[in-house]
């Protein structure tokens, strides 16, 4: 994992339940692309225990009882269903889930792809969804993104890379968020803890 993945694992304890919403490449909570070995990738079904095992053993994936991405956009999750249960799943249908179904639910560099109106309705999601914590992380100001639309990772044109709205650090605080702006980038690192 990278280092924010580390500061994500502060939040996360080795036997909570995690829900990556906007998963992408999973690179904050398993590093895959960096860490798996060319090995790995051929005949994964059969190796994938042992390719889970080096991910922990070096620290490159996060502690938890389980991980399950969401995303929307098949070039992600056809990288990240090799390692990881996903599911194909847009923003919009968070209401597919049942309260408290996980205990920590993680929206890492998702919400400014979205309108004001549906980023702030995936946060009532998210904390509904959640048992005990809920960790976003969102830019601190406004860019507009486009220079990472068109081949994005390598992976081709992502219609969904652009950022639409920016979530201002004081409406996440009035949410119910503590707010920080960890090294290096400085961007918003929103926690809540239900009670």
């Amino acid at each position: 994992m990278d280092w924010f993945g580390k500061i994500i694992q502060n939040y996360v304890a080795p036997n909570d339940t995690v829900l990556d919403l906007g998963c992408g490449i999973m690179k904050s909570t398993t590093d895959i692309l960096e860490s798996i070995n060319k090995d790995m990738y051929s005949n994964f079904t059969r190796k994938k225990r042992k390719a889970i095992q080096f991910l922990r053993n070096e620290k490159k994936i996060i502690r938890c009882k389980s991980l399950l991405g969401c995303d929307i956009w098949p070039n992600y999750l056809d990288i990240s269903k090799k390692y990881f249960p996903v599911v194909k799943l847009g923003m919009d249908e968070l209401d597919r889930f049942m309260d408290d179904s996980f205990d920590v639910v993680l929206c890492i560099d998702v919400l400014e792809h979205l309108n004001l109106e549906d980023a702030l309705l995936a946060i009532e999601h998210m904390k509904r969804i959640s048992r005990k914590t809920v960790i976003v992380y969102t830019p601190s100001k406004f860019e507009t993104n486009e220079e990472h639309v068109e081949n994005v990772w390598n992976l081709g044109k992502n219609p969904f890379q652009s950022h639409k709205c920016f979530l201002e650090p004081s409406k996440l605080s009035e949410l119910g968020f503590e707010i920080s702006f960890p090294e290096p980038d400085k961007n918003t690192l929103a926690i809540f803890k239900k009670n």
